[in-house]
């Protein structure tokens, strides 16, 4: 793999279709197609600018069709930047078809990205198409659901005053703070959920 450093530098530029000047190491991380390219730069070196360049030159002078190509990005407004930039390139270049094309091309968070690839393939993968991610709020309200369901289950079973005087002794705050700590644990090892699920069998 090639390390690229990507410097602001002003010298000798060259210009893309839609005006914008490349400093010769954004060139270099534009043209470069001799394998795997890891391109290390700051804010403020046109990190944005070598992207749209670089995949619309692997579409217009590669042959590389626009749904072959893959832009992954930390933040959604990022993408729909890039999207965008990407677009306007194509249309300066007067090639709507590959703006059109740009709308619905894997531009996304790498969320976005998975998210689409499963709903693609909801039912190969045995899950509702119709299926949303949750956010903190949702998943804060059903752990804390599942908590209480769990908390009525333990202390529902009878003949066993050990767990009634666990639960007495820490409470229900201190017993959720010490299940959830293992339960975090336990899957940032990897443990999966059938695991789980034994550990806490009495």
């Amino acid at each position: 793999m090639t390390t690229l450093p990507l410097l602001p530098l002003a010298d000798e530029p060259a210009r893309t279709a839609t005006g914008r000047e490349l400093t010769p190491e954004q060139r270099e991380a534009v043209e470069r197609r001799d394998g795997p390219l890891f391109v290390h730069a700051g804010a403020g070196t046109g990190k944005t600018s070598v992207l749209v360049e670089r995949f619309a030159r692997a579409v217009l002078e590669d042959g590389v069709a626009v749904e072959q190509m893959l832009a992954i990005t930390f933040t959604e407004k990022a993408a729909a930047e890039l999207r965008a930039r990407i677009r306007e390139r194509f249309l300066a270049a007067g090639e709507r078809e590959h703006a059109r094309a740009a709308e619905s091309a894997w531009i996304s968070t790498i969320h976005g990205f998975c998210s689409r690839l499963l709903r693609a393939h909801a039912l190969t993968v045995g899950i509702d198409p119709e299926y949303r991610v949750l956010d903190e709020h949702d998943a804060e309200r059903l752990a804390a659901e599942a908590f209480e369901a769990a908390l009525e289950d333990f202390l529902g079973r009878p003949g066993d005053r050990q767990r009634i005087g666990l639960a007495a002794a820490y409470g229900p705050d201190r017993l959720e703070r010490a299940l959830r700590s293992v339960h975090d644990r336990a899957r940032g090892r990897g443990e999966p959920e059938p695991r789980l699920a034994q550990l806490t069998r009495p």
